[in-house]
């Protein structure tokens, strides 16, 4: 049984969006800005950060699989998958768990749709990983697609919601 490799094209497009949120502004911080708009844009912000750290982390988990999807390469394979996949749904959650202040109207909204992708993609991806499923992988490449390009369009709203904050 081979192991399935497209989960590496996926993580790597994930990756290179990932890091243009951190290219946002990193806080609203002008005579318009709220306090609870600074707290949350600041928050925001440290999240995006953590977040693309964990994915980078996450692409090297999973881009490397063994050859044979039987033994002790395969079994720490999975298990490297499965901490990492961990890691990066953990951060989701906190961010998902952020209450948007009533300057990000649109990119609030946005990063919740974002969240509710990835943690759809990622949990896919990774039981398609664990039972070496190669139409799962299939099937959750699409998925990993969209909350990618989710991500992207908070990511534009997000900075957008910033420089109109700033003014």
């Amino acid at each position: 049984m081979r192991a399935v490799t497209k989960k590496k094209s996926i993580a790597l497009f994930v990756i290179g969006l990932f890091s243009l949120a951190i290219a946002a502004p990193n806080s609203a911080i002008a005579a318009g800005a709220t306090q609870a708009d600074v707290d949350y844009s600041t928050q925001v912000s440290a999240l995006a950060q953590e977040f693309a750290k964990v994915t980078v982390a996450w692409d090297a988990a999973i881009s490397k699989p063994p050859t044979l999807a039987f033994g002790s390469k395969w079994s720490k394979y999975k298990t490297a998958a499965t901490k990492s996949s961990k890691v990066v749904l953990a951060t989701v959650a906190k961010m998902d768990a952020l209450v948007p202040s009533e300057g990000f109207p649109k990119s609030g909204p946005m990063l919740k749709k974002a969240c509710a992708a990835y943690k759809t993609a990622i949990t896919s991806l990774n039981k398609g990983i664990q039972k070496n499923d190669a139409k799962a992988i299939t099937k959750a490449t699409p998925l990993a697609t969209k909350a990618s390009k989710a991500y992207l369009a908070w990511s534009e709203a997000y900075a957008a919601e910033v420089a109109a904050l700033n003014g």
